[in-house]
């Protein structure tokens, strides 16, 4: 399923707020993730040659809604939309063969799956600690190129589920309506699981695993939301 697909069920879910137990919170959140995707080995010629894509910011939404005989335990919803950023190396190898891959993009986006425990007190501040699953779906497209490699099209991709753990801190302001309540927030998160390379990469066709091992560490963020 797609990831577009997959926010319009999440928001759809969200405008259905707990009614029959009034004081379940529910919340429906937009946020905007930054992160940097991990240095992978790009050559071996014959020392080892790195690069890493350019730091990328993404858009989502997330929809959390509190478990009824669970107070303060949340059950949570969410997704990014896709987010990119080219390789950097484009020059002489120590081998003196030459490689470009300033053309090519790594692009990222997820879906996720998890529970969350929020503190309330006062009620107008939350401080969060969650787990998510996130199946993360990565691509790398473009061109590569070199004296030896010659001009090779890029388009692979792999779809990566692996626990992330997340830590979030916000502010709901008071005073703007009844029933729904504006807020705003930051968190961090933190893959638990990390895939390694196990050799450098042949650009004619790359290999699952080091395409996993570009996927982010960590990510920061920054959302606004309702509590309804």
């Amino acid at each position: 399923m797609k990831i577009a697909s997959i926010l319009i069920t999440v928001i759809a879910a969200g405008a259905l707020p707990a009614q029959d137990v009034p004081n379940l919170d529910s919340r429906i959140q937009v946020f905007a993730e930054t992160y940097h995707p991990n240095q992978i080995i790009v050559a071996q010629a014959p020392s080892n040659v790195y690069d890493q894509p350019g730091r990328q910011t993404g858009v989502g939404v997330r929809f959390m809604g509190e478990v009824a005989s669970h107070p303060n335990w949340y059950y949570e919803l969410g997704g990014m939309f896709d987010a990119s950023s080219n390789f950097a190396f484009n020059g002489n190898l120590p081998n003196g063969n030459t490689l470009s891959l300033n053309m090519v993009k790594f692009t990222d986006s997820y879906w996720s799956l998890g529970v969350g425990y929020l503190t309330r007190k006062p009620e107008s501040l939350s401080l969060g600690l969650h787990l998510e699953a996130r199946g993360e779906y990565l691509r790398v497209q473009g061109q590569a190129s070199g004296n030896v490699l010659g001009t090779q099209p890029q388009n692979q991709s792999d779809t990566y589920l692996r626990p992330w753990v997340r830590g979030s801190v916000d502010y709901t302001f008071t005073g703007v309506g009844k029933d729904i309540h504006p807020y705003i927030g930051v968190d961090a998160s933190l893959a638990i699981l990390r895939t390694s390379q196990t050799r450098a990469p042949d650009f004619t066709n790359m290999d699952n695993r080091t395409l996993c091992a570009l996927a982010p560490s960590y990510a920061l963020a920054g959302y606004l939301g309702l509590r309804f």
